[in-house]
């Protein structure tokens, strides 16, 4: 399922860069034309994370494949910087909140240190932000 997963964001991001290509420079300035931030394939890409997030919770995964696709999920958009896709990639990490319960207090404590290391406080979206205050939450019991 990680592969898929793996694939949703390889596919995206070439989406997106496509579909910035292949607009032309006044494409979206002063709210005109076509901006390719408003591009379907943004949506759509959000939607299919969601979906693939469902089917995931349906295989009943454990601790090990839940904190895989967590660890991808958070650091996916990193490896995606500077890049069309970028601002989706963090937005679908808010689907990570249905998968914390599945992890224990130690995963959730290591995913946490990684989120602070990639994301600094002040740059947070909320969604990050409220990802971030779950996986707090969960690895206090410890």
């Amino acid at each position: 399922m990680i592969q898929q997963l793996q694939s949703l964001y390889r596919q995206y991001d070439a989406e997106a860069a496509l579909v910035r290509r292949q607009s032309s420079l006044v494409d979206g300035l002063f709210g005109f034309g076509k901006d390719p931030k408003n591009h379907p394939c943004h949506e759509l890409f959000y939607e299919d994370i969601g979906k693939w997030t469902r089917i995931f919770l349906k295989t009943r995964p454990d601790t090990k494949d839940s904190f895989e696709a967590i660890r991808f999920l958070i650091a996916a958009p990193k490896e995606y910087s500077n890049r069309e896709s970028y601002w989706m990639m963090c937005a679908a990490q808010g689907w990570c909140r249905e998968l914390v319960d599945l992890l224990d207090a130690d995963g959730c404590a290591k995913l946490r240190e990684l989120f602070d290391e990639l994301y600094p406080k002040r740059d947070r979206m909320p969604v990050q932000e409220e990802l971030y205050k779950a996986l707090k939450r969960r690895s206090a019991k410890r």
